[in-house]
């Protein structure tokens, strides 16, 4: 990425050094150290000689909290890099001498206001102008100018914020700048660009990357008030579904609302101007959601007719209701906006109907391969969805999914295939935001810091390199384990690609790109890497945070690869006894909260990787087959539920282990996606359940189990279970890999069953 400059006027080309590079041709010099009155070299600004500097950084006293801080971090990193003080002058007039002045608000922007079109500046841009050799850095909005005073130490003096913990800064006394990068305007490809994650909660990190998102739990991190300041474009996801703004039950049906009653649109209207009067009142936008449960549709007749007359897509009423209670809201409250979903049961666009300008549609394409971009083959129809979505609505803002959110320190190899979709979604002009939903609710989760880094650079800049981006990270954030980190991505990638396995966002550790080969090179590499950071504390903490979703791979599916290698007469010691410690060990210190979207602590994964160890005994209906025709989904290849379900010993069960759930409940507590079936071939599912009965009615529900959306939940009854035995239960019809459709297992929701609990699930060879 280095990008050598003509030779400077005035000064030896060997007496000049490199101090550091900056994204996009910018550079910046390191000067020997020259005499006080030496000249700068011709089309270059002299902002430190030998760690001191004539410069001063200005901010007019009437600039608010957030302008003050860029003025004050500018300062602050500027003395980190050259060692020389850059005083910070708050004052109603700027003072004489060499300045660098921040905001919009003093004598320099005004003299140089001809030359800035801030309307083209959008929320977050900024201008970058000289006047001499003094520098303005001036956004349309305080936010925009904290973004370019963190868009000079970034991107033009090479500081880096790779995480929360870890910002690296250049040092070199000697310090110019080329006067062309300090001249011009900046603006974001996307308006909203945010990335949820538990790992990227700090407010201080999201906003040095500019990310200007605040949504979910980011309402209730701590935002120092100087950098407290965030995109209003995308409507706030608060407690504005379907059901919690119409509260009238009888205008609910079949999952979400009776859409063309005017009674909901009516109810609806009222409710929401009332929420964003409340909203304005509190000094914020004049916008609010009003989006759909996050579930399925059976709509009601009148509904489904409107969608049948549009396509047959239920996104069409949907849109018909949302456009008419904009329309309402507007009449009262001028200027407002909504916000609703393309999302599961909506994805699909209708014909004959445009979502109004009043509205934000956010696009979710939940059910996408997201090994592979948004746009390829493999995601044909989904990609189509989007593109047919870019030219109904004017106003879009798309919801990724970027991790595994059945085991969040699993290796979700998306790395490359994200910044593809990126890359292609910039090119509509319609898509005006991107939210990257990470492992929202934990910490110490699978490379997030990576994913945040080169996206937040995407977002701003979708044309520069990703490939590049990603070296960077890795030899910033891993140091001299950098190169093997790189080979352990290509690798992880290469296998997914290899094996033809989706990825989607609910992948599990039985995922077929895990092969043996690939996790045994996985493993060589991380451990060269850690050899490579043995001495540096830091470094060696991220390494082996990064080796957790290795050591977790290798452990829980030790006894098919030590199979595989006898199979392939290949010599592998797993050392499981060692690793077991190491992952106990290393699991503490990274710091992780839950493993998976629906809960699960650290105790609980360790309880997981305990039991893989365990080798089960074969199911009844596997009898004699090869191999090759069945396979075995114990407790770590399945999606479980904490609290619902609780992994408990059972001598009666295959491994001696099995899922526990109370009868009591409903939820989906056990779950396989049906990704996880060979790539080939058509399979029989079948799940193995006992329950604890009791006195219940013989002909009542003692289990549901499905295969979500292929079929309704089919009720097993409490005749079948109530010997207290394991049975093996025939899932109805035929099934192949399909990453849409997920097996699941759900209790009766009966006090009279006091338990259900799952040994297995199984597939066999149809």
């Amino acid at each position: 990425m280095n990008q050598e400059s003509p030779a400077p006027s005035r000064v030896s080309r060997r007496t000049v050094l490199r101090a550091g590079v900056a994204l996009g041709g910018a550079t910046m010099l390191s000067l020997p150290a020259l005499p006080a009155d030496a000249a700068t070299p011709t089309g270059w600004i002299r902002l430190a000689a030998n760690g001191q500097t004539d410069y001063r950084v200005y901010v007019a006293s009437s600039e608010d909290a957030v302008v003050h801080q860029a003025a004050k971090e500018l300062a602050q990193y500027l003395r980190s890099i050259t060692g020389a003080t850059f005083q910070v002058v708050s004052a109603a007039r700027p003072p004489a001498g060499h300045l660098l002045a921040v905001g919009r608000n003093n004598t320099l922007a005004e003299q140089l206001a001809r030359t800035i079109n801030y309307d083209a500046l959008s929320d977050d841009g900024f201008a970058l102008r000289t006047l001499g050799d003094s520098v303005l850095i001036a956004g349309a909005s305080s936010r925009g100018t904290l973004y370019g005073a963190y868009w000079v130490l970034d991107r033009l003096l090479g500081v880096r914020w790779f995480g929360p913990d870890q910002t690296q800064i250049p040092h070199s006394r000697d310090l110019a700048v080329r006067m062309s990068d300090l001249n011009g305007d900046r603006v974001p490809r996307f308006r909203f660009r945010c990335v949820l994650a538990g790992d990227a909660d700090d407010a201080a990190y999201r906003q040095h990357n500019m990310l200007n998102g605040r949504r979910d739990q980011y309402w209730t991190v701590p935002r120092p008030k100087g950098i407290d300041t965030w995109s209003g474009y995308w409507p706030e996801e608060r407690e504005f579904s379907f059901t919690q703004v119409v509260t009238d039950q009888s205008l609910w049906y079949g999952g979400q609302l009776k859409a063309m009653d005017p009674r909901t649109r009516e109810e609806a209207a009222d409710a929401l101007v009332k929420i964003i009067r409340d909203r304005v009142a509190n000094g914020e936008d004049k916008s609010a959601p009003f989006f759909q449960e996050d579930r399925g549709w059976t709509p009601d007749p009148a509904s489904q007719a409107f969608a049948d007359a549009h396509g047959g897509a239920l996104s069409a009423p949907v849109i018909d209701m949302v456009n008419d209670v904009a329309a309402r809201v507007r009449k009262q409250i001028p200027g407002a906006r909504l916000e609703t979903q393309a999302y599961q049961f909506s994805f699909e666009p209708p014909t004959g109907i445009k979502v109004s300008d009043d509205v934000v549609l956010t696009v979710a394409p939940i059910w996408a391969d997201f090994g592979r971009s948004l746009f390829s083959d493999a995601n044909a129809e989904i990609g189509s969805n989007i593109k047919t979505w870019t030219g109904l609505a004017a106003n879009i803002v798309l919801w990724d999914y970027i991790t595994s959110f059945s085991a969040y320190i699993l290796p979700f190899p998306n790395w490359w295939s994200m910044c593809e979709s990126i890359k292609t979604i910039a090119q509509y002009p319609s898509v005006q935001g991107y939210f990257g939903e990470g492992p929202w609710n934990a910490s110490g989760t699978e490379l997030t810091q990576l994913r945040v880094w080169v996206i937040s650079r995407l977002l701003w800049d979708p044309t520069l390199d990703a490939d590049a981006l990603i070296h960077e990270f890795v030899n910033g954030y891993y140091g001299k384990a950098g190169p093997a980190v790189y080979e352990y991505l290509t690798v992880m990638r290469q296998s997914m690609l290899d094996t033809g396995t989706a990825l989607p966002c609910y992948t599990t550790v039985g995922a077929g790109y895990l092969t043996f080969d690939a996790m045994r090179r996985a493993d060589a590499l991380l451990g060269q890497a850690e050899q490579a950071v043995q001495h540096d504390d830091t470094l060696l903490r991220h390494v082996r945070a990064l080796r957790l979703g290795v050591d977790y791979v290798i452990l829980v599916r030790a006894n098919e690869y030590a199979q595989t290698a006898a199979a392939e007469g290949v010599a592998w010691d797993p050392d499981l006894a060692n690793r077991a410690k190491r992952f106990e060990i290393e699991l503490k210190a990274s710091g992780l909260t839950q493993y998976t979207e629906g809960g699960g602590s650290p105790d609980d994964l360790l309880s997981i990787v305990r039991v893989a160890g365990v080798p089960a005994t074969p199911p009844k209906a596997a009898q004699g087959l090869p191999a090759s025709d069945w396979i075995d989904y114990q407790e770590p290849s399945l999606k479980l539920y904490a609290p619902v379900t609780t992994l408990v010993q059972d001598d009666a069960a295959s491994n001696t282990y099995t899922v526990r759930m109370p009868g009591n409940v409903s939820d989906w507590g056990v779950q396989l996606p049906l990704n996880q079936l060979p790539r080939q071939g058509s399979w029989k599912l079948y799940v193995s359940a006992r329950a604890e009965t009791g006195s219940a009615d013989p002909n009542a529900a003692g289990l549901f189990v499905g295969v979500y959306p292929a079929t309704g939940s089919v009720a097993v009854p409490v005749s079948t279970l109530s010997d207290g035995q394991y049975h093996e239960l025939a899932v109805p019809g035929t099934y192949q890999n399909e990453g849409t459709l997920t097996l699941y297992v759900a209790p009766p929701k009966s006090d009279a069953v006091g338990a259900v609990y799952i040994d297995r699930v199984f597939a066999v060879k149809a």
